[in-house]
């Protein structure tokens, strides 16, 4: 829950600044990408609690994601300290970006098919990616914020499998 509080507070920060094309990180930018760094770490442990309610090759897609997630907040805590991003930045935001979409994607697949949780928990996975990579300088961020500290509340309170039962009316 922690790194969904830490997404969308930077989320809220990216929506309501003005559309920055510069390629130096100045002022409240430095923060910004901070947020986006440290949530990013912390989000690794939910991804491995909701693996959890899914098939066996949930797990292998969350450690993917999770890498990716790594990869990226190292560039990002680099570039950010370097105050522009450095030119071997896309050499691992790019592979770190694909092992995010698709564990996203496969993790979606196998919660989806588990039925352990509820169908829009799995389905807004590779949305998620969308929101904080794509929707970022525009505010995606809040959008997987609020998802996290949403799942990470059910997950915390072991009612996420309840929800999806309530939902398919076998509770």
């Amino acid at each position: 829950m922690a790194g969904g509080l830490a997404m969308a507070v930077m989320g809220v920060m990216q929506a309501v600044r003005p559309d920055d094309d510069e390629p130096e990180i100045l002022g409240e930018e430095h923060v910004i990408l901070g947020l986006f760094a440290v949530s990013l770490l912390l989000l690794i442990p939910g991804f491995l609690a909701l693996a959890r309610h899914g098939t066996r090759v949930a797990f292998g897609a969350a450690v993917a994601v999770s890498v990716g997630h790594v990869l990226l907040a190292f560039g990002s805590t680099a570039s950010n300290l370097n105050g522009i991003d450095y030119p071997w930045f896309g050499a691992v935001a790019i592979p770190a970006n694909l092992a995010m979409l698709v564990g996203a994607i496969v993790m979606a697949v196998s919660l989806w098919r588990s039925g352990r949780v509820p169908r829009l928990v799995a389905a807004l996975l590779p949305v998620l990616w969308i929101c904080e990579i794509i929707l970022s300088q525009d505010g995606g961020g809040l959008i997987t914020g609020v998802y996290w500290l949403v799942v990470g509340r059910l997950i915390a309170s072991g009612t996420l499998e309840g929800a999806a039962l309530a939902r398919s009316g076998r509770a």
